[in-house]
């Protein structure tokens, strides 16, 4: 594989802008995880149409359950791995305020929005792209800043991850 100097960012928004044109709406009910094999470093860069090659690997209605899922490892094939997943979100606030909404689930919340969440991790580390549905033509990135239960498992998926070395058996032709 190619080493890449493209930035998680960079990438994850070329991905998020390629499966925005392909997804209808901000309803997925399973979590899906891709590879992406990049094919033009610059092209990526500037959002150009076959610049990436995107593969379709899994889906699971439980995104943690997907990331953990043996038949996941797949991904390692790839120049990087991509989790999409839809949800809602709603707004963080400090912890020092009284206010009752940080014990409700962004579901319940009454500000809460239907978000897009396409979190890409590769070996020059994670970036992500949120797009909202009530303002579909504007994204917000992050470049890794990202914290919490979701971010940890991506970053653990691709970084600790154990790579099982299969060993050849006694009459094996691979033998000296």
């Amino acid at each position: 594989m190619t080493q890449h100097t493209l930035s998680p960012v960079t990438l994850a928004t070329c991905v998020e802008h390629s499966l925005h044109i392909s997804l209808d709406g901000f309803d997925l009910s399973r979590a899906r995880l891709y590879g992406i094999s990049i094919v033009d470093e610059d092209g990526a860069a500037r959002n150009e149409d076959g610049a990436l090659r995107i593969t379709f690997l899994a889906e699971h209605g439980d995104v943690y359950e997907l990331l953990e899922a043996q038949t996941s490892a797949i991904f390692r094939m790839f120049d990087a791995a991509v989790v999409l997943t839809c949800g809602w979100a709603a707004p963080i606030r400090d912890e020092d305020d009284d206010d009752n909404e940080t014990s409700v689930p962004p579901s319940q919340h009454p500000e809460r929005r239907r978000v897009r969440l396409v979190v890409v991790v590769g070996d020059c580390g994670v970036g992500s792209v949120l797009r909202f549905a009530d303002t579909p033509n504007e994204v917000v990135t992050d470049a890794g800043a990202a914290r919490g239960s979701l971010a940890d498992a991506v970053t653990n998926m691709w970084f600790d991850s154990p790579i099982n070395v299969a060993q050849a058996g006694q009459d094996s032709a691979l033998q000296d």
